[in-house]
């Protein structure tokens, strides 16, 4: 048995030059056109998960109407938690915070923002997001509309990667990013994950 999700990154939201995190930004017009881009090829689609936040939800509502798939609304897909950080512009948190944001941006697994989600709380919230999603679609074609940090920690999650900052730096997901992971379900109720990115013609249709 197979199990098909796409993974997309929410389009430009409003909010420009902030740390957006859990503060609830809408979605532009462009945004939305750079998701319908994103994932023209879709032509199939079981299930919908998203991140509740307006700048997923949005396009999420729009996408299940126009293919009657059901739509999942779930706040474990939701962006990192910045506490205090959240929401504010970036220089503005320079100017406050230099030293406290170069810590974090260094080692987020040992640096937490001022009341905000530590990186092992939120790394266990996208594994366990992603396996009980395995679990309730087992099978199905799914398309999860997410946020770029949860979209790098699923990686480390699916590609076995350390904990460290060096994968935050190294992994580029603009606007509307699409990636895809196909998980093969074998007779030992093992799982066998493989990621394709960018997503080949073989799956084009799909």
């Amino acid at each position: 048995m197979m199990t098909q999700v796409d993974v997309l990154r929410h389009g430009l939201p409003e909010g420009d030059g902030c740390l957006r995190g859990h503060t609830d930004f809408a979605i532009t017009p462009t945004g939305l056109n750079q998701m319908h881009q994103a994932i023209a090829d879709i032509t199939k689609v079981d299930q919908i998960v998203s991140s509740p936040l307006q700048r997923c939800s949005d396009f999420a509502h729009t996408f299940s109407s126009l293919t009657s798939a059901p739509l999942d609304l779930d706040k474990q897909w939701q962006e990192l938690d910045f506490g205090v950080w959240d929401g504010q512009l970036h220089k503005t948190l320079w100017q406050t915070y230099q030293q406290e944001l170069d810590m974090f941006w260094r080692d987020p697994w040992h640096n937490t923002p001022h009341q905000g989600e530590t990186l092992p709380e939120f790394d266990l919230r996208i594994i366990q997001a992603w396996q009980r999603l395995l679990t309730d679609h087992k099978g199905k074609k799914v398309l999860l509309i997410t946020h770029a940090g949860v979209m790098r920690q699923l990686l480390r999650h699916i590609l076995e990667m350390p904990q460290t900052a060096r994968y935050l730096q190294r992994l580029q997901l603009p606007y509307a990013a699409r990636y895809r992971i196909t998980i093969f379900h074998d007779e030992h109720n093992e799982d066998w994950p493989q990621l394709h990115w960018p997503v080949s013609q073989q799956f084009a249709s799909s």
